[in-house]
């Protein structure tokens, strides 16, 4: 099984998406420092024109690399659907579940990479681009890595259900559309209908249970709607239901094909 992920690995990291998804980390987090240097050049210095804004912006957007977690499963996964019962010198003798877990645990392994990458990226440009206010401090840097980490549970769950949605639909637009609409379309309806008005009291109380919620509160240290233990449980367990979910749908599907294949026979 690790010469199968690593080879997955190897594969996504090879890949034009990965190279544009790179460039597209660092493109953001120069426009970002730039942002905030032109701010500052036609405003004056105040607050939020300093490098440990910069830092407290980037936790504000957690929510971006969260909902694009599919398209980094779908770098592990490339455009051809996972066929069970093509094998070769790696997946021999490895089942359905196997092959599963080990896309997934690639494209895990992929997320770290481009996690490490994003947060090296961010500090150093920060600290060249804010380097004559000395306002990148380790204070700063120490509480948005602590709020980065806390993130990192949910986005695994992201990149579950990006694996999720890749192995149970063959259409990669239907597996985008599904996902879009479990990530983004779905929680944000709750959270517009648990406002006032019209403060629906079921959508309030689902509101708790969503991902979008928890990355609203991860920037807020102080607040007491913030549980550190209800985040990562939370991320946890959705992960561990969209694997399972995940697997049965894989299963089920390639059933159909050998039941249809038996009564072709």
């Amino acid at each position: 099984m690790i010469r199968y992920i690593m080879r997955e690995l190897d594969r996504a990291v090879r890949r034009k998406q990965a190279y544009v998804y790179f460039g597209s980390i660092f493109l953001l987090c120069i426009l970002a420092n730039i942002a905030v240097v032109a701010f500052r050049t036609i405003y004056g210095t105040n607050e939020g024109t300093y490098a440990y804004n910069i830092m407290e912006y980037a936790a504000w957007s957690f929510i971006i690399p969260y909902l694009s977690c599919i398209i980094i499963a779908h770098m592990v996964i490339g455009k051809d659907y996972p066929d069970p019962h093509i094998r070769d010198g790696i997946t021999s003798g490895l089942n359905r579940i196997q092959i599963y877990l080990c896309n997934l645990a690639a494209s895990i392994s992929l997320a770290f990479v481009f996690l490490v990458i994003t947060f090296v990226v961010l500090v150093a440009s920060t600290a060249v681009f804010h380097m004559g206010d000395n306002t990148l401090t380790k204070e700063a840097i120490r509480t948005f890595t602590g709020k980065m980490v806390l993130a990192m549970p949910l986005f695994l769950a992201g990149i579950c259900f990006g694996n999720m949605f890749l192995f149970i639909f063959k259409d990669r637009r239907k597996a985008y559309a599904g996902y879009y609409i479990l990530t983004f379309v779905i929680p944000r309806t709750i959270m517009l209908l648990a406002k006032e008005p019209p403060g629906f009291i079921l959508c309030k109380f689902l509101r708790k249970y969503t991902i979008s919620q928890c990355f609203t509160l991860i920037p807020y240290p102080s607040s007491p709607d913030r549980s550190v233990p209800f985040i990562v449980a939370l991320g946890l367990i959705y992960a561990v239901v969209s694997t399972v979910i995940g697997i049965a749908g894989y299963n089920r599907k390639d059933t159909k094909k050998v039941i249809q294949g038996n009564h072709d026979d």
